[in-house]
């Protein structure tokens, strides 16, 4: 009879153990306390010295200073003539060596 193979068996165990842990992980995650108010204000602490020195902290940083918002704008305002005068030098070059 097919209950009696060893690949039978195998999928038995296999459904078996995975029903097992996935009835564990609920039940821990429905009956674990929450975390205490010293955890939380420690990982809030490690979060703020963790955005000094990361990207996003200084890119806040830089939204709060007037002198590198202006400069900022200032560099978006000459990008976009740049980029078009590139372009247009580009193929310029581009039709001139075909000629």
């Amino acid at each position: 009879m097919w209950m009696q193979k060893k690949w039978f068996k195998l999928f038995i165990w296999f459904v078996t153990t995975s029903f097992f842990f996935a009835l564990a992980a609920i039940l821990i995650s429905m009956f674990r306390f929450g975390p205490t108010e010293q955890e939380v204000m420690q990982f809030m602490m490690g979060m703020m010295k963790a955005m000094d020195s990361s990207l996003m902290g200084l890119s806040m940083q830089v939204k709060e200073d007037t002198n590198i918002h202006s400069l900022m704008n200032q560099s978006i305002a000459f990008a976009f003539p740049l980029l078009s005068i590139s372009i247009a030098a580009g193929v310029y070059v581009r039709c001139r060596r075909k000629v």
